[in-house]
Order: structure tokens, then C-alpha cells, then sequence
């Protein structure tokens, strides 16, 4: 009789479980019928209208990316050169169209009206707060406003002398590790991109190339995973709520590693802090150029009160600009290193140019107007970003309806992605867009084609 009824019991729970899942089910159906179908009828004859794969409820078009982060890119951009042009597609309940028509791209980037940014920045926000890469509107306006500054030529100049004395330890480690055979030049680079940045944006002094060498230090470990973390969520529809991302194995590794990140960040600043109190504070009305290095860090502290930062602005921009330049500085440039150990004909006019603009290199330091004088380096570094486009999508919300050159309108209410990595393999504006060739980028070239196919 127990068993009877603890059986009943049992089968009776499942039907009750059973009966509440289906109605959930059709809850959530209807709600995306209505949502979709009733309210959104223009919202989905739009979307309906532009090519794309097929796409099922709920999931959309998901479908079709991949959890890795590297096969992923490589389904982009098979997508987009199936469905050139403009395509659409959906990730759950967002709705991405890509465009991919410089003129199209120049409607979107032109419009003082499109700044707010794509729901997908979202998942970023967890890890580098609401600064200017995921900030969108008035207060990004306010922090590009505020931040602008720190970024003008009299302050990179001054910088100058942090570049000179990394990039010659840089050189005396390599050439230490010459002995060593082929090695892998990306870790060399990353350690001397992060002392450099440090140097500069903090005005702190690191040596990681002397300390680690051929290793990557735990901190630049740190932001490239927490990257790749946040680039795949976006491909992850059943990671998007915060809860179910926190408690998942990425959401655990990413705060992980932000907590690491952020808090030695937070140490630079309040050690800065506690130094500016001992010293003399600087006359607010001092010229920036008669300083001798003055940093992003710098600037902020001497203006703190006047620009209006709290605190968290403070960490999350620091956090911003630190995170953002640490793996794309070092890959733009390993990747430029790659490709002169294959084209020993870019190498040769390198060296030639370098030759006689510098003389010999041999204790002199690099000033500003060798770099302006530098026309061929400039234009194989900008080649190097175009083949190897390191940001290589971003996206906006649509606030309005858009008329594309196709003949298709974007819908108001999804977000228009950016590919930058297919504009800059337009044949229309790069002929053999896949050869590498620097001469892309004599004026002549740049002014035959639009503004706007080189972003």
C-alpha cells in the first residue's frame, strides 16, 4: 500500500511538472507571437524582406555560429560571402542586420542620431563597466568629451621617450633569445606593449620583458581571456541572462580574472593618489608640454574635480583603455611581423626608408618627426590592419528606420553590425583585396575611393 502510494505520488508530480513545463511553453510562444506578429507587424515584414539563413523560434539563427570564438569567425565570414551586401540575422530574440555597402556604412557612422550601441555590448558591461567601448548616448558623449585630452599630440609626444626605452629592452631581450632559434615574437611584443601602457596611460614603471621574457604575464592573460569570454556570450542565447552567465563556468573564470584585472588597476590608482598627496600638487593652469611625461592617469587626477568623475568612472575608464590596447596592439604588430618574414620586398624598403630617415639607430632616439617622416612604415602598418582587421564588427542600435542602397530598409528597434573585416576586403575599393600591398594607401588610391571603406 505504500509503495502504491508513494508511486501515485510520484506519478502524479510528474504530470503536475509535466503539465506546468507545457504551459510555460505555450507561455512563452505566445508572448513571442504577440510580441512579434501582433504589436511588431512592420518590425517583422522588414525583417522578413532582407536574405538571410532560415531562421526557428526562439534560437533564430543561432544555429549557424559555433561556441568556439575562432571557428565562429571563420562561420562569419562565410555568411557574409554567401549573403553579400546586406543580410539578417537572429540570435535568440535580437534581430542583427549587416550591411556591408560603404555607402550604407557612411549612412550609419554619419547619423548623430545612431550612438547608441548594440543590446550585444551588453555583455561586456559585466567585466569593463559603462565606459566609452560599451557606453552608449549623452554619457558617452560626456566621457569622449572629458577623456579627448588625454589623447592629443602634445601628450602622445611626450610619450615618445616611454616608446624609446621599451622597445630598446625589447630589443636587447630578442637579441638574448637569438640562439634560442625560431621563437614566438608575440609574447616579446605583449610584455612590451603592457610596460609601454603602464609607462604611459599610468605613469608606472613595469618590467615584464626583463622579468618574464618569452612568458605572459598573468595580468595580459587575464584580459584576453575575459575578451574571448564576452565575445562568445554574445553567440550564447542561453547565456544572456546575467544570472545564468554568473553561474556558468565562463561567468566564474571571467570574474575571475576581472577581479585580478580591476584590482591591481584599482592599487595603481590609489598608489598615484597617495603620491600626488606628498608631492606638491601642479598648477592647474600648467602647460601640458612643459611636463615631462604626463599620462592618462595624470590627467584625470589633476582635473578630477572639474571634469565631474566619480570614483567608478575613474576605474572603468582606466579599465577600458588599458583592456582594449593590451591584445590588439601586440597582435597588429606581430601580425606586420609576419608578413615582412614572408615579403622580404616590403622588408628591403622598409630598412631603406628607415635608413634614411634615422641614419644609423645605434643609441639615437626616435623624435616625432621621424614618424612623420615615415610615409612607407605608416602605410604597411595601416595595410597590416586592413588584411588583418583586429576589430573585426561592431554594432549600433537602429533608433529609426533606414533606407539601405539595396533597396531594403533596416527596421527600428534591432541593430545594425558593421563587418569591418569584409569592408576591407571589398574588391570595389581594394583591387586583389587579399594580396598584401602597402600602395593601398598612396593618396592617390585613398582619395579614388570612399571615406568610408577603411575604418
Amino acid at each position: 500500500m505504500i509503495y502504491n502510494s508513494v508511486s501515485d505520488l510520484i506519478f502524479s508530480n510528474g504530470l503536475v511538472t509535466l503539465f506546468l513545463l507545457v504551459l510555460i511553453i505555450m507561455a512563452l510562444a505566445a508572448y513571442v507571437h504577440v510580441k512579434y506578429y501582433v504589436y511588431d507587424k512592420r518590425f517583422m515584414d522588414l525583417a522578413s524582406r532582407i536574405p538571410g539563413p532560415r531562421w526557428y523560434p526562439f534560437i533564430g539563427t543561432a544555429y549557424v555560429f559555433d561556441r568556439d570564438v575562432k571557428e565562429n569567425m571563420k562561420n562569419i565570414v562565410q555568411l557574409t560571402t554567401v549573403y553579400p551586401n546586406v543580410s539578417r540575422y537572429w540570435i535568440g530574440p535580437s534581430l542583427y542586420i549587416c550591411i556591408q555597402d560603404p555607402k550604407d556604412i557612411e549612412k550609419i557612422l554619419s547619423n548623430n542620431s545612431l550612438i547608441w550601441k548594440s543590446d550585444a555590448y551588453d555583455f561586456v558591461k559585466p567585466t569593463l563597466g559603462n565606459g566609452l567601448i560599451t557606453g552608449s548616448g549623452e554619457e558617452w558623449k560626456r566621457h569622449r568629451k572629458v577623456l579627448r585630452p588625454t589623447f592629443c599630440f602634445q601628450i602622445l609626444k611626450n610619450y615618445l621617450t616611454v616608446f624609446n626605452d621599451k622597445f630598446r629592452i625589447l630589443s636587447g631581450v630578442l637579441e638574448s633569445e637569438m640562439d634560442k632559434g625560431i621563437i614566438d615574437a608575440y609574447p616579446y611584443i605583449l610584455n612590451c606593449v603592457t610596460d609601454i601602457l603602464w609607462g604611459t596611460l599610468l605613469s608606472t614603471e613595469r618590467n615584464e620583458q626583463v622579468q618574464l621574457k618569452g612568458s605572459t604575464s598573468y595580468f595580459a592573460h587575464c584580459v584576453v581571456e575575459a575578451a574571448t569570454i564576452c565575445v562568445s556570450r554574445m553567440f550564447k542565447p542561453w547565456l544572456y541572462s546575467d544570472t545564468m552567465f554568473a553561474l556558468s563556468p565562463e561567468g566564474r573564470h571571467n570574474e575571475k580574472y576581472k577581479a585580478f584585472a580591476l584590482n591591481l588597476i584599482k592599487e595603481v590608482i590609489a598608489r598615484k593618489r597617495h603620491e600626488r598627496k606628498l608631492e606638491q600638487k601642479r598648477a592647474k593652469n600648467e602647460e601640458i608640454g612643459d611636463k615631462k611625461v604626463v599620462g592618462f592617469l595624470d590627467y584625470v587626477l589633476d582635473h578630477f574635480e572639474e571634469i565631474n568623475f566619480s570614483d567608478e568612472d575613474l576605474i572603468t575608464e582606466t579599465a577600458t583603455i588599458i583592456a582594449t590596447a593590451t591584445d590588439t596592439t601586440p597582435v597588429t604588430i606581430a601580425m606586420m611581423l609576419a608578413v615582412l618574414s614572408r615579403r622580404f620586398d616590403i622588408q628591403e624598403k622598409l630598412v631603406e626608408e628607415i635608413d634614411q630617415v634615422m641614419g644609423s639607430l645605434e643609441d639615437k632616439p626616435l623624435t616625432f618627426e621621424d614618424l612623420q617622416n615615415l610615409t612607407y612604415l605608416d602605410r604597411v602598418l595601416k595595410e597590416t590592419m586592413r588584411v588583418y582587421t583586429i576589430i573585426p564588427y561592431i554594432a549600433r542600435k537602429v533608433t529609426e528606420e533606414i533606407d539601405l542602397q539595396s533597396g531594403y530598409k533596416i527596421p527600428k528597434g534591432c541593430s545594425v553590425l558593421l563587418p569591418f573585416f569584409r569592408l576591407h576586403r571589398n574588391p570595389d575599393c581594394f583591387p586583389n583585396p587579399k594580396v598584401f600591398d602597402p600602395d593601398n594607401f598612396l593618396q592617390e588610391r585613398i582619395s579614388a575611393r570612399s571615406s568610408y571603406s577603411y575604418c
